[in-house]
This record gives structure tokens, sequence and C-alpha cells, in this order.
């Protein structure tokens, strides 16, 4: 973590030993298990929130208030109340507010979004983007799969790579409708966690730019047992 513009002064984690782990492994910073005791540390220009979901506008709200700019991880907030006034707290403070999706930083990202632009690929009007991870459900009965806690299933959490890719390699076109429907199938006995099953969402949004754009999500959920030898 040794940058030349960037000192790392603190970890903070409510369970203390991964502040602790965290300051020994990489060899800098302190450790702290309230985020409310550095928030007026004048030395502290900005914060990485990496909580979950349900944490994101709060904190980042709390550090934006004291004059510190945020790096949050995505998706922004669990709603768009939320996500909202976040996007209002850091207009009125000033302070800087950048969301981690980071792959639209990758070389061949930018590479497509300069072919739109130059017009290469001449006039989109329709795009399809599917996407469907076998790894399984990360962490049943989690804070991923608990509605409360991370505010929408596989969209919210891979999904919003996707459409952020999508929106962004298209100059963030004005979306006029939108409509979609979360969906759960092929396995309903959860108990044991050794069903095969789908959590999908499918969205369809029209833009000013008469542009349409169908989008599929989709995580599944592997059995635990080892497969029969063939």
């Amino acid at each position: 973590m040794a940058s030349d513009n960037t000192e790392i002064k603190y970890f903070c984690d409510i369970l203390h030993d991964r502040a602790d782990k965290a300051v020994e492994k990489y060899g800098c910073g302190t450790a702290v298990y309230d985020y409310h005791e550095i928030l007026d540390d004048p030395e502290l220009d900005a914060v990485s929130v990496c909580t979950h979901n349900d944490f994101h506008s709060i904190i980042s709200i709390d550090f934006m208030r004291h004059g510190k700019d945020v790096l949050c991880e995505k998706p922004a907030a669990r709603i768009l109340s939320e996500a909202l006034e976040m996007e209002k707290i850091s207009y009125e403070t000033g302070r800087s507010l950048s969301i981690g999706v980071c792959n639209r930083y990758a070389n061949s990202v930018n590479r497509i979004k300069k072919m739109i632009a130059d017009g290469m690929l001449g006039e989109i009007y329709h795009v399809y983007a599917s996407f469907r991870a076998y790894r399984s459900i990360p962490g049943l009965g989690g804070d991923f799969t608990t509605k409360a806690v991370s505010g929408g299933e596989t969209l919210i959490d891979w999904g919003v790579h996707y459409l952020d890719l999508i929106m962004y390699c298209l100059n963030d076109p004005k979306v006029l409708s939108c409509d979609g429907e979360a969906f759960c199938k092929l396995g309903k006995d959860m108990k044991n966690y050794i069903t095969t099953s789908i959590l999908s969402l499918s969205s369809f949004l029209r833009s000013k730019m008469t542009l349409s754009l169908i989008f599929l999500s989709g995580t599944a959920m592997q059995r635990q047992n080892k497969r029969p030898k063939s």
C-alpha cells in the first residue's frame, strides 16, 4: 500500500481484530474501532468506505459533513433516496464523492467508449447485456442475500458494474423509462444450502437517444455435496 502521494493514517473496523491485523499486515496506520473518533481529524483528507451496503450513505455523509472527500464502495447505497442524499451532501459541502465502479477504468472499456464516440460502431440504438455467475451465491443468509442490508441481491451486487459500463460507454444517456423484474427460480429448499438456485433481474430501459437496453444479471448457488464420479 505504499504511495508517494498518499499516507494511510487509519484502519477502522468495529471488529477490533480486523483493524489490528490490517495495521500489522500493511505496516502503516493506526487501528480504530469507531469512525466517529476520527471525523474531526484535521490531517485526514479522504476516506474509503468499504462497509456493508446499509452503512454506505450514513458513513459517507458523516465524513463529507466533516470536510472529508469520500471514495465509497459500490453500490452507492441500498435505495435511491439514500444515494440522492449522498449526492446532495456532496454538492452542499463541496466534497468529492466517488463510487468504486472500478471496471470503467479498464483499457478495454475505454477503447470501446472511444470507438463509440468516434462513430466506428455506427449508431447505437440497442444494447443487450447478460451476466451470469456460477460460483454460488455469496453467503446465503448473510449481507449479500439479506435485502434489508444489501438492498437488492444480484443486480445491486454484480449488476451495478455492468449497468455502469453501458451507461459510461454511451456517455450517460437520459433514461426516459425503466421496468424490470427480480425473481428466484430453480431452487426453493434453502435450509441446507444444497439446491441449485438462480437469482436474476431483467431490466428494460428506454433513453432519450432512442436507445433500448435489455440487461440480465444472475447468480447460481452450487451444491455443497460433491458431484458423483462419472
